[in-house]
């Protein structure tokens, strides 16, 4: 049974925006005023966290100095939507101390992928609060597929409806690779995942991503492949991608073999050959190659609200039915 479902509403011209930084700090102090500066050119105000550029490690800040920003942002009325500037690494050591009662009180626009994937759906896996899986505050102008999918997605009521691959700037541009077949069906399910790595790091916790019924969808970046199979093997041997209704690989950025910088297997099977072992035959429809995650283009995933996906010889088609925001 599908749990209660609580949208947000969706950002107007006048609103403000918290910018937080609850992972890693921003790579420069001056990268925030590009973040200002294409806010104000959606007729949006904001409010920086006043911890957000704190350093603690790799971290934005110390734990509590981080969730502090993280509740006030929750906490202020006048802010409706919690933009982190980036992921990194850090949020998932904030979650057994996370307000979810405070954020379920006061339900807002929140989105992030990387390492923002350990807010996201424990947020709404604990509360119901549709929550977003896409550009943050340092990215989400970064290209005009991107910016498009961002502004579509939290300043609109409508729902996404069919996502279309951008349209690449040369006919044989390598830099945009086909969707490509998995497995062939038919699903339709509330949308939950994120970056592999994060989903992995929650598994065995009480923030465990919950798939059942659901379409997956799944990304990374930097990973050999042999690392990406390690990962989905786990997740097989637990369960959790059986009881997805179907799966939608992003283009996994950097992740062929020798792309991390790191020593890699002699013998590695290509990320094409890992996915096609590992979820080929899972009896659900797996589709490759969407822009979602760490690329430069990249369309916003709503989180908990139903898709479909299609999957056939000749055809991806993969649709966000549902409006994610009031």
């Amino acid at each position: 049974m599908r749990k209660t479902v609580i949208k947000p509403k969706h950002l107007r011209k006048g609103d403000t925006v918290g910018i937080v930084a609850p992972a890693s700090p921003p790579f420069d102090p001056g990268d925030i005023q590009f973040t200002i500066e294409w806010l104000a050119k959606l007729g949006l105000k904001y409010k920086l966290g006043k911890n957000i550029f704190n350093s603690y490690s790799d971290l934005a800040g110390t734990d509590a100095e981080r969730l502090e920003d993280f509740h006030a942002m929750w906490a202020d009325k006048e802010v409706s939507a919690v933009l982190p500037i980036r992921g990194g690494n850090g949020v998932c050591r904030l979650l057994p101390k996370i307000d979810f009662e405070l954020i379920q009180r006061h339900p807002k626009l929140i989105v992030g992928y990387s390492d923002i994937t350990g807010l996201v759906n424990p947020i709404h896996q604990k509360t119901g609060l549709v929550t977003f899986h896409g550009p943050m505050g340092g990215s989400f102008y970064k290209s005009s597929y991107s910016h498009y999918y961002f502004v579509k997605a939290l300043m609109s009521n409508k729902p996404l409806g069919l996502i279309v691959d951008p349209i690449p700037p040369e006919l044989w541009s390598p830099a945009y690779p086909p969707r490509i077949v998995i497995a062939e069906g038919r699903a339709r399910g509330q949308l939950a995942g994120g970056c592999l790595t994060l989903l992995k790091q929650l598994m065995g916790t009480p923030y465990e991503l919950e798939t059942e019924g659901k379409i997956l969808f799944i990304e990374d970046v930097g990973e050999e492949p042999h690392s990406i199979d390690r990962y989905l093997t786990q997740m097989l041997h637990a369960g959790i991608l059986h009881k997805a209704k179907g799966i939608i690989v992003s283009e996994f950025v950097n992740c062929a073999p020798g792309d991390s910088g790191r020593m890699r297997l002699s013998l590695n099977h290509s990320l094409e050959n890992v996915l096609r072992d590992r979820l080929g035959n899972l009896g659900i429809p797996v589709a490759y190659g969407l822009r979602f995650g760490h690329g430069r283009d990249q369309f916003t995933v709503p989180i908990g609200v139903m898709a479909s996906l299609e999957v056939a010889k000749n055809k991806i088609k993969f649709k966000i039915e549902e409006p994610a925001t009031v």
